[in-house]
Parts: C-alpha cells; structure tokens; sequence
C-alpha cells in the first residue's frame, strides 16, 4: 500500500468520523427534544434560529471552497511559472563560456531534480523541507557560478542573471502555497456550525412520529461532503484532487533537459 493510498485512506476515515457525529449531534437533540416536548410556541423560534445557522454554514462553507479553490488554482499556475523559468535559465547556458556550461546544467538538472522530488513527496511536510533546502542550496550556487560568468563579461548580466532570480522566486511563491491553508480558527467554526446545525435537524425532526432517517442521511451527507471537498483542496496530494498534470510539466521539463 503506498503512501497516496494510507493518506486517502486516513482522509476518508476522518469523513466518517465527521458523518458519525454529526448522526450523533442529531439524535442526541432529538432524544433531548423529545423528552421535553416542544411547543407550538417554540416552534417559530426554532425555524428562525435554523434559518440563521444554516444560511451562516451556508456562507463559511461557500468563503472557504472558494479560498481552497483559489489556491489550489495559484498553485497550478506556479507550476507553470516554475517550468518557464527553469527553461529559461537552461537555454541561457548557451550563451555561456563553454567550460562552465557543464557545470550549471548539471546543477540545473539536480535543482529540478529536488523541486521534482520535493511535492512529490507531500504530504510528508519534513521530506519537504528537506528538498525545498537541497534545491535552495543548489539554487545559490548556480547564482554564484553565473555571477562569475558575468563578472568577466559584464554585457551579459542583464541577460543571465534576472532569469536565477526568477526560479527562487516562483519556488517561494510555490513554497508558499504549500504552508498557507485554512485557518484553523475558520475551520473549527465551520466544524462547529455543521454540528449546530446537526442539533437543529434533530430539534426539527423530533416534531414528527418518526426519526425521518432519509432527512437526517442526506443531510450529513451534504455536510460532511462539502468540508471534505474543502479539505481536499486545501491539500490537493492527500485525495481525489491532485496536481499531477500541472506537475507533468516539470518532468516533461526534465526529460528535455539531456
């Protein structure tokens, strides 16, 4: 079983978990509405706090998709970003000296090497790390070796050296949107509004003869499936969603680079 595999898993598990108590918030207040009764007093005041919770849940979750969804967009983008400016940098080696061309492909092709390895990695935030830090190495001395180049020929340092900034630029920004995610605080409310709304259905469904289980099932269903997607693209490599054919580029990107 590989890694995607357990991780997926783990996600799924943590759905379940989210459906069983939600189920769980529901019947709890739908025993303890029971055993008090509601009066057709009450019932007004419990349609219009619903109405509140569930248009506020409706909103948390609609701010959060979109947020997770925004990201997920910029980090495809950055892919691409990231796949442009490598290439430019390698077809710049041209222009080079011809002894230190070797040299700056070859530790070009180790830099894309590491930024390849290190989302590949993810979620395995510390093997991350530890390939964000390789590349970032390698990035400082292909700086190094072309502020060599260019200091014996300085005609060529608007042309070859901005491109070097550029590939630690994008592998920031893409570094960035691996670290920024849903704010815990945002996501224990949204939490917390589904299982509010939970005890809500159980209040309103303890007004009928029976549990209305088909309400109740597809209610949870919505819920825990919507924070799901949510967290799924908060973290595109632990589910369904994924990045793999942004970073298709990046080893396409590779095999060319011979």
């Amino acid at each position: 079983m590989n890694d995607w595999t357990i991780t997926t898993f783990m996600v799924l598990s943590l759905e379940l978990v989210l459906a069983i108590l939600l189920l769980l918030s529901i019947e709890v207040a739908h025993r303890i509405t029971r055993k008090r009764g509601l009066s057709s007093a009450q019932i007004p005041s419990v349609t219009s706090v619903s109405s509140v919770v569930f248009s506020l849940m409706g909103l948390v979750l609609a701010f959060s998709y979109s947020e997770a969804g925004k990201r997920l967009e910029a980090h495809r983008h950055l892919v691409v970003d990231e796949a442009n400016a490598i290439a430019s940098v390698w077809f710049r080696i041209d222009v080079v000296p011809d002894a230190a061309q070797d040299s700056l492909r070859g530790l070009l092709r180790q830099y894309l090497d590491e930024r390849i390895q290190a989302h590949q990695v993810l979620p395995h935030v510390e093997e991350f790390e530890l390939h964000r830090a390789k590349a970032a190495g390698l990035q400082r001395q292909i700086w190094s070796e072309m502020v060599a180049v260019t200091t014996k020929d300085p005609d060529k340092e608007v042309l070859l050296l901005p491109p070097v900034l550029l590939i630690a630029e994008v592998a920031g920004k893409r570094t960035l949107t691996v670290r920024t995610h849903i704010t815990s605080p945002t996501f224990l409310f949204m939490l917390g509004l589904a299982l509010a709304g939970a005890a809500l259905v159980g209040v309103t469904t303890a007004k009928g003869a029976g549990r209305n289980w088909p309400y109740r099932l597809i209610f949870v269903a919505v819920v825990s499936a919507a924070i799901h997607v949510v967290v799924d693209m908060e973290y595109p490599r632990t589910g369904i969603v994924g990045t793999e054919e942004a970073d298709s580029l990046l080893m396409e990107l590779r095999e060319t680079m011979r």
